[in-house]
Parts: structure tokens; C-alpha cells; sequence
């Protein structure tokens, strides 16, 4: 039974690992590069007391290759649309189910099997590709922060493990519903793209009770670390919509004795006496690795509840 899903994947299975091997390539030698341009720019700019410049002046040439760690965000969608979905789709638009499905090899042994080297694939290539960008993301990092927010959240950690996981499952579970391959893969990404941008924005944000902190207008903000949900500039007695100049406009008006400054500097400090303050909503650094705990959970508690599904559709019911 190994041997021959092996023989159905081992195609799909040789251009991953292809793909794999020339990502791991790129990443590694730039990888390399970045961490010693890295380590030798901190080193002397303390002497000139630059230090907090770098994030403005290493690795602006290194484009390509940032994009390139973006792009891996779609590679859970990938497995889901074009190794899961036609796992099962494929035997019944081929008509071929009853040939896969015998005395010897029943229907829950034919699938456990299949689904659990496609889900132990998955989780392999998931972690390869999140163990080489969160290596290659750690000089940025420290830079600029940033890992916290979304998009890099999303393809570092242990994340893009339970992501590949669960698109694995969804196109397995929407092959076998719909036994046709067009609709499981549309399915597949439709759903997989559905729930990543639902947990995004509406759930993630709330894993644990945002923090809030007020400080004055002159101050240089949180840390980089932190993910800012929200940010907005308070007077007595009111919040005023916006940031930045958008809301500092609408403070000059109702305060003539700070409209009169002519500097920036003057302004933010007149403001500062007048009560004025910027309050941010955010979720400290420190938890980045409770939220990946606590998304991983979700997800591989979302891709058992499909694979449920794909069992009862398979298993449970008349082909």
C-alpha cells in the first residue's frame, strides 16, 4: 500500500522537493550574507553611534529575495489544491474507486494511508520552510521587528506547519465531497483563503486581551516588537479619529495658542501641555509565541473537523 501511494504522488512529490531544495538554496546563501552584513554593521556603528539607523540602510537591495519569503505564505494552499484535492476527486471522476477499493484494501485503510503520508508531507515541507524563513527573517527581525505583525506571522514559527496541515486536509475533505477535481480545488483554496483571512483579522487580534498605552506626542512609540492593532491621539475629555497629521490637524484649530508654533517640535510639545496624548492598542512582543501556540491549535483542531467529514463522506456512505 506505501509503495503504491508512492507510485500515485511520486510526481507531485519530486517537484516539492525540487522546489524545496531550490528555496532552501536561495535562502541559505542570502541567508548567510544578510547575517554577516548584520553582525559587522553592529559591531562598528556603535563607535558612531548609528546603531538605530540600520533598519534604514541594510538590506534595501535584498528585494527579490524578501518577496520570494512572502510568496511562501500560498505554499499551505498549494498542497491543498494540487495534492489534496484530487486525492480522492480523482478516483471517482476516473471511475476508478472500485478498482482502489477492494477486500484487501478497504476503503478506511486505502484513505488512512493516503492521508496520513499526504498529511506527514505537508507537516515536513511546512516546517523546512518556516525552520529556513524564521532563520532568514533573524537579522531583519532584530532590526525592525515586525514578526509579530500580519504577513510575517504568518510564515514564521510553527504557523505554516498547522496551515499545510489543514489545507492538506480541506482539499482531501472537498475531493471527497464533491468526487469531482475542478470543484475540490476551488473549494480548497476558496475555504483555505476564507478562514486564514477570518482568524487574521477578527480572531487573532483577540487571542488575549489587547494592552493599551498612552504616551506623550513627542514620544518615539512602542517597540517594534509589539503589533499595534490600533492608534489614535486623545485630548481632554475626547479621542479624535485618525493619526498622525490627520488628527493633529483637527487639534491645531481648537488650541490658538499652540497653532501659533512654527516648528513641529513646538507643536507636539504645546500639545503635551495642553493634555494631549497618542494612546496605542497593542499586543506585546512577548506573546508572539503564545499566538502561534494558540493559531497552530486552532488550525489542526480545524483540519481534524474536516477530515472528519472526509471519512464520513468515504467511508460512511455509498459510493
Amino acid at each position: 500500500m506505501n509503495a503504491l501511494v508512492w507510485r500515485l504522488h511520486r510526481g507531485q512529490g519530486t517537484v516539492g522537493s525540487v522546489g524545496l531544495l531550490g528555496l532552501a538554496v536561495v535562502l541559505a546563501i542570502t541567508g548567510v550574507v544578510m547575517a554577516n552584513e548584520y553582525h559587522s554593521a553592529l559591531s562598528t556603528c556603535g563607535a558612531s553611534h548609528s546603531c538605530a539607523l540600520l533598519g534604514r540602510t541594510l538590506f534595501q537591495g535584498d528585494g527579490f529575495v524578501k518577496n520570494l519569503v512572502s510568496a511562501t505564505v500560498v505554499l499551505p494552499a498549494l498542497f491543498g489544491m494540487l495534492i489534496g484535492a484530487p486525492m480522492v476527486a480523482r478516483e471517482f471522476e476516473n471511475g476508478t474507486q472500485d478498482l482502489a477499493w477492494t477486500q484487501g484494501v478497504t476503503r478506511r485503510r486505502w484513505l488512512s494511508v493516503n492521508v496520513g503520508w499526504l498529511l506527514g508531507a505537508a507537516a515536513t515541507w511546512g516546517a523546512i520552510v518556516a525552520v529556513l524563513v524564521t532563520w532568514w527573517r533573524a537579522p531583519e527581525n532584530a532590526l525592525n521587528g515586525g514578526a509579530f505583525t500580519p504577513g510575517q506571522f504568518d510564515i514564521q514559527g510553527i504557523v505554516p506547519i498547522a496551515y499545510a496541515v489543514f489545507a492538506m486536509a480541506l482539499g482531501v475533505a472537498a475531493g471527497a465531497v464533491f468526487r469531482r477535481v475542478l470543484p475540490a480545488i476551488v473549494t480548497a483554496l476558496t475555504g483555505f483563503v476564507a478562514v486564514r483571512v477570518l482568524v487574521t483579522l477578527y480572531l487573532r487580534p483577540r487571542y488575549q486581551s489587547p494592552l493599551t498605552a498612552r504616551q506623550s506626542l513627542t514620544s518615539s512609540g512602542l517597540p517594534n516588537t509589539d503589533w499595534v492593532l490600533s492608534q489614535s491621539i486623545t485630548g481632554p475629555g475626547r479621542a479624535l479619529p485618525g493619526r498622525g497629521t490627520h488628527a493633529l490637524a483637527q487639534v491645531t484649530p481648537s488650541n490658538p495658542p499652540c497653532a501659533k508654533h512654527g516648528s513641529s517640535q513646538g507643536l507636539l510639545s504645546c500639545l503635551n501641555h495642553s493634555g494631549f496624548a497618542r494612546v496605542f492598542t497593542y499586543q506585546p512582543g512577548h506573546r508572539f509565541w503564545a499566538f502561534q501556540g494558540i493559531e497552530a491549535a486552532i488550525f489542526l483542531a480545524l483540519a481534524a473537523l474536516v477530515l472528519g467529514v472526509a471519512y464520513w463522506r468515504v467511508v460512511a456512505t455509498d459510493a
